[in-house]
């Protein structure tokens, strides 16, 4: 997830937990390990290992890795002879891409937001609900991005769609609970503001980011946050008061 000027920029919430976040702390760790530990440092074995191993969305609609004729041609439709990675499996991928970053900035961002929303959403739903919530939310992020954009060659990588969707489980749950932000005023100014009001300006960051950055996956971000509400909505009636 990055954060633009036009962004409410969140630090932290008010709101601890009673339990220990065992869940959250794991995928953290994990996804740090994947990052230091796994994914190449030179930036040009590290696209090779995302279009080896991330999910993407020309891949997920024909049910098969690119070919030589559709990556070199950008074109999705080419004909699927002499696939690049014959061993890929797409639909791992659509796992594992959750766990992989592009850079410091992109993976700090997404694991800072995730800890500041995902241990109280933890806390709440308990350690298996909330592993399978995460296993949902982030396939159902990148089906979301995959349906707006099937015609795409391009990896996906990143967990802001898990994150956007414990943005919708959280404010489900703690409408009126209150973040510490930094607020951009020419500066960066800090205060507190509900949780309802500071996922109404992140909807409309979503709006500039959809009309501005193409590298930033809004349709993954939306679709995790709707998801994520809805599922709270649905299978828990639960809403805490703080």
């Amino acid at each position: 997830m990055t954060y633009n000027v036009h962004k409410v920029i969140p630090i932290s919430d008010i709101n601890p937990a009673r339990n220990t976040p065992v869940i959250s702390r794991v995928f953290m760790t994990l996804t740090v390990l994947i990052f230091i530990l796994i994914q190449p440092k030179n930036q040009i074995e590290l696209i090779n290992f995302f279009y080896q191993y991330s999910a993407i969305p020309c891949e997920l609609v024909n049910f098969s890795p690119l070919s030589e004729s559709q990556f070199y041609n950008n074109n999705c439709f080419n004909e699927q002879f002499n696939v690049i990675f014959p061993n890929k499996n797409i639909f791992l991928s659509v796992i594992i891409a959750n766990f992989f970053h592009a850079n410091f900035l992109h993976i700090l961002g997404n694991l800072w937001s995730f800890w500041i929303f995902g241990n109280n959403v933890e806390d709440k739903l308990g350690k298996v609900k909330f592993l399978c919530f995460l296993l949902f939310i982030g396939i159902t992020s990148i089906i979301s991005h995959t349906y707006l954009n099937q015609e795409s060659l391009i990896p996906i990588v990143g967990a802001s769609g898990i994150v956007s969707g414990l943005m919708g489980a959280y404010v489900y749950m703690f409408p009126n609970a209150r973040l510490l932000v930094l607020v951009p005023f020419g500066f960066l100014f800090p205060t507190t503001i509900k949780a309802k009001f500071f996922m109404l300006f992140w909807f409309i960051s979503q709006i500039f980011i959809a009309m501005g950055d193409q590298n930033i996956s809004w349709e993954a971000h939306i679709g995790g946050f709707i998801f994520g509400y809805l599922l709270l909505r649905i299978f828990s009636n639960k809403r805490y008061d703080i």
